[in-house]
């Protein structure tokens, strides 16, 4: 990927951000005011679109080249923009359309990826893939320390509805930077999943990774991500509130980035992983036999700091898991096995707290279920650093 092209996809990114702040953090919000508290209603679309990503990711690693990437890449702005007009035009009755947005929104959300991911493995050389993602992290990170602020800020003084045009408008400016990306080289071959997984079996260091995305599926980058903001609102009680702890998370998220940049230009061997999983899991169990907002600050606090490094040297491990060992020519195949593991994980993520929620119902239930899940961070983390390991002594 040359240098120009590195400039306008870190713009893209830096940009993006702000919509995905506000499906990350508002979106169910929204949607949970509207259907009065019913969670059921938010599992459901959302164990839709986990089934439905991962239908799409294989066709897409199926159909994409370098010919069809860039239309792929861009037809995902173009969804966004589809989307937020929907939003503006059906408001509060969207819920009425719930799964035909959801189908939008999980579509250019793998339109994105799928493409974005191939460029990035293939773009980065192991040692350079820590720090490059770290460097994009952080600078989406300082999207996230402006944006919750001013969404909650748009929301209490205008409306939903204002926030959803004035993302419709910034949509529009991402589709006119991504016509500036003119090289969009990715692998024309055809995948050979039955090929590549009789190699991945004998491979150590990818049966590690993979394991590992697996449990964080299960774990951090599962149901948690639809359970934190939900947690916090319910505390908080207003978008501001919401939105001003959130631009709080952001900037320790950075700081903590900008700390594993200066462990990798160390180039250490990083066996800590494990030990930060194990403190943010004791902190879960904190806010479920004291559930003070203290605790449950305490425990976001650990979440936006030693759970973003794991979050960032997971994706960095997975990239580069498959530039060692002659296997770069499998990008597509690795992409497609590492994406069925975390299918599996989120469906398990959301199925417990589905059952949790309907079957053994309490006021700390919430709690209890992110407190569960934080468990399988620490076997996640194990993985991790046993495919640290091998990257590090083959490097």
């Amino acid at each position: 990927m040359e240098q120009e092209n590195r400039k306008y996809i870190a713009i893209i990114a830096f940009l993006r951000k702000f919509l995905n702040v506000f499906f990350s953090l508002f979106f169910n919000i929204y949607i949970l005011k509207i259907v009065n508290n019913d969670m059921n209603f938010i599992l459901k679309y959302t164990i839709y679109s986990v089934f439905l990503s991962v239908i799409l990711e294989y066709i897409l690693l199926k159909i994409i080249n370098s010919k069809n990437a860039g239309i792929i890449y861009r037809s995902s702005f173009v969804l966004s923009a589809i989307s937020i007009f929907l939003l503006i035009i059906f408001k509060e009755n969207i819920v009425k359309y719930i799964y035909l947005f959801k189908t939008l929104d999980t579509m250019k959300s793998l339109f994105y990826a799928v493409p974005y991911e191939l460029i990035i493995i293939g773009s980065n050389t192991n040692k350079s893939m820590s720090s490059y993602l770290a460097n994009l992290n952080i600078l989406e990170n300082i999207t996230a320390i402006l944006t919750p602020m001013f969404s909650g800020f748009i929301i209490e003084k205008f409306s939903y509805n204002v926030l959803f045009i004035t993302l419709g408008l910034e949509t529009l400016l991402i589709i006119a930077i991504s016509m500036k990306i003119k090289d969009f080289t990715v692998q024309d071959s055809k995948m050979k999943i039955k090929e590549f997984w009789k190699i991945a079996k004998e491979k150590t260091h990818l049966k590690d990774i993979y394991k590992c995305m697996f449990f964080r599926r299960i774990s951090s980058q599962g149901a948690m991500t639809e359970l934190l903001p939900i947690v916090l609102f319910l505390r908080l009680g207003t978008e501001m509130s919401f939105g001003s702890y959130n631009t709080l998370f952001a900037v320790i998220s950075i700081i903590s980035l900008q700390i594993l940049k200066i462990i990798n230009s160390k180039k250490v061997n990083k066996k800590f992983y494990p030990y930060m999983a194990i403190i943010i899991f004791v902190s879960s169990l904190l806010v479920v036999f004291n559930s003070s907002f203290v605790t449950l600050l305490i425990y976001y606090i650990l979440m936006n700091s030693f759970g973003t490094i794991i979050e960032s040297e997971s994706c960095s491990a997975i990239y580069s898991s498959i530039k060692v060992d002659n296997l770069e020519q499998y990008r597509k195949e690795h992409m497609m096995v590492f994406n069925i593991y975390m299918f599996v994980g989120q469906v398990i993520s959301y199925s417990l707290v589905y059952v949790l929620y309907n079957y053994f119902y309490n006021v700390n239930i919430l709690s209890i279920s992110i407190s569960i899940l934080m468990f399988f961070l620490i076997i996640a983390t194990i993985y991790l650093r046993k495919t640290e390991q091998y990257l590090y002594d083959n490097n």
